[in-house]
């Protein structure tokens, strides 16, 4: 199973509480460059270069079932890179794991992708939310400079996902689990589920937790992933 990153975070912070393991599967997070241990790297500007760059590190490793999870905006990236494994006539996953996103050609989710991105105070905007996000996930704040940083990424990651465009074709090539999460305030339950069926075949799950339950890997969640991969 191979990990999409969390806006504003790569994969290691992203994925830093899910194991090696989910049943007999073996969990791969995907580190993009520009951010953590590949931060000298030139980030990649648009799905497409991101679907570009992956799927050669990719094919090397789809000579067995495998599947995509990912959370809130992370579905974006790996619909575009099912489709270009698609279109190069490669393995596809079996199976799309969604948490907290609603169907993607029906626009955007979550409170930070309608912000203003030109206004002058969007960077202060973003350090506070990068603060609440590691109250609520770990109990303590970033230091200052880390918390800039992960905001400039933020606000990298919330321009290109203000560029994305899908129009529900050509549909989901394959299967997509969505997972919505009972009291979530960013991407609640009653935005997760409407439209799905108009561009993909769906199953929908609804679990207890907040909007970074997703994160902690909870054991609903892990045995979700086993039975959909069984």
């Amino acid at each position: 199973m191979f990990g999409f990153h969390y806006a504003g975070v790569g994969a290691a912070s992203s994925y830093r509480d899910w194991p090696a393991r989910i049943g007999g599967g073996w969990f791969c997070p995907l580190q993009p460059p520009g951010r953590e241990d590949r931060i000298m790297e030139e980030p990649l500007r648009s799905h497409r270069a991101f679907a570009e760059d992956l799927v050669p590190v990719l094919r090397e490793r789809l000579d067995r079932p495998y599947a995509f999870v990912g959370h809130c905006g992370a579905y974006t990236y790996m619909l575009d890179t099912t489709l270009h494994l698609a279109e190069l006539g490669l393995p596809l996953p079996a199976k799309l794991f969604a948490s907290s996103w609603g169907a993607p050609h029906a626009g955007l989710y979550g409170r930070l992708n309608f912000l203003d991105l030109d206004d002058a105070g969007i960077e202060t905007d973003l350090v506070a939310e990068i603060q609440d996000v590691s109250l609520a996930r770990t109990g303590q704040p970033l230091p200052a400079d880390l918390a800039e940083l992960a905001a400039e990424t933020l606000l990298f990651d919330l321009r290109v996902q203000r560029a994305y465009r899908y129009d529900g074709t050509p549909k989901v090539p394959v299967p997509t689990v969505v997972v919505s999460w009972r009291q979530d305030t960013v991407v609640p339950p009653e935005l997760v589920v409407p439209g799905w069926q108009e561009c993909a075949e769906v199953t929908f799950h609804e679990f207890d937790g907040d909007h970074w339950e997703f994160l902690r890997c909870p054991e609903a969640l892990r045995s979700l992933i086993v039975a959909e991969m069984s």
